[in-house]
């Protein structure tokens, strides 16, 4: 006898009728995590709940876990990221991603998304992969046009003669880990006698290794986040900071760090740092919001990095570019969540 089961009675229930269930992705791998937390927090605050149902989901060394906003722990089905709230299992229809580092900014939640049909709000597996290589963003975004300062790369397991790297890349210069955010285990070197040194520390972070010129002049960065089918390049900002260069206690901790919305740069710079930015978002095939960082010099405008899942905490830029723009934080959130599942085919509210 053949007998027919209504198509609910197995796997996850899908909420299509009900509120999307949202995950806010958090934690990380790297010493980023503390930063991921919070910003998860914020785009938690700001998640228009009348229309979403948000859960967060926790990704570290430890493993996978998942919670409600208020913290209490929920059963986590990890292969279908489903959650059971205690009414049955109930699938994640969209992943917003505030994990900065790996695995959220560098592919590797991407794919996994993928391969279960959930979609996020972040560029996908080639963008975020190749953006989380700082030596080959440097190089695509040369091959493209767009002025870069000159560089190397270093792999820990291979020999090295300072003196000659040195002589090619010029003192000053950077060394940073190839796939490290935040600033985390860069250093700013002024003599060849503290290479070594700056290497060793890099190489803590990462085995491989950029090495970097020095370019001189003011940093200005620009958030970029697409909307509605619209790349909008937010205000600029510059970062004024009397340590050698905007490192992670700068970022987060530095007193006197001082990052001016907007820029007090010539409107025409102002432009060209923006139309700038729009046309490396477009060329590396970004999505959601990105922050691009460039240096403003008597060369003119030269790019340092691209930052596909940037901070999203009171204490980050991004924030301040958009409370001095037309939108708002819970504006760019919500849009985020709803562009993406309208990619994917799925509706977006009840």
């Amino acid at each position: 006898m053949v007998r027919v089961f209504p198509a609910d009675n197995f796997g996850p229930k899908s909420n299509v009728m009900d509120r999307p269930l949202i995950a806010i992705a958090r934690g990380g791998y790297s010493g980023e995590s503390v930063i991921s937390h919070q910003s998860a927090a914020r785009m938690l605050e700001v998640l228009d709940r009348s229309v979403y149902d948000p859960v967060l989901l926790t990704i570290d060394r430890s493993g996978w876990s998942a919670s409600t906003p208020e913290g209490e722990p929920l059963v986590l089905d990890r292969g279908s990221l489903s959650v059971d709230r205690g009414s049955g299992a109930e699938q994640v229809r969209m992943v917003l991603i505030a994990i900065h580092g790996s695995p959220g900014e560098d592919g590797r939640l991407q794919g996994f998304l993928d391969l279960l049909g959930i979609p996020y709000q972040t560029g996908g597996v080639l963008n975020t992969s190749l953006t989380f290589s700082k030596h080959t963003t440097t190089a695509l975004l040369r091959q493209l046009g767009h002025p870069v300062a000159g560089s190397m790369l270093l792999h820990k397991d291979l020999p090295m003669d300072l003196p000659a790297i040195a002589q090619e890349v010029g003192i000053p210069c950077f060394v940073k880990p190839d796939r490290s955010g935040s600033s985390l285990g860069i250093s700013r070197v002024d003599s060849e006698e503290a290479l070594g040194s700056a290497i060793a520390k890099a190489f803590d972070e990462d085995d491989l290794v950029l090495v970097e010129a020095a370019m001189k002049g003011r940093e200005l960065t620009c958030g970029v986040v697409e909307l509605d089918g619209r790349v909008i390049a937010l205000p600029l900002c510059e970062v004024v900071t009397s340590h050698s260069f905007f490192d992670f206690e700068a970022k987060y901790h530095a007193a006197d760090t001082q990052e001016i919305v907007p820029a007090p740069v010539p409107e025409e710079v102002a432009r060209e740092c923006q139309e700038r930015s729009v046309r490396i978002y477009r060329d590396l095939d970004c999505r959601g919001l990105v922050r691009i960082d460039h240096i403003w010099g008597e060369h003119g405008i030269g790019t340092i990095e691209v930052n596909t899942t940037p901070g999203f905490t009171a204490a980050s830029i991004v924030p301040r570019m958009l409370a001095a723009s037309d939108l708002g934080e819970a504006e760019v959130v919500n849009g985020m969540v709803k562009d993406a599942l309208r990619r994917a085919g799925q509706p977006s509210e009840r």
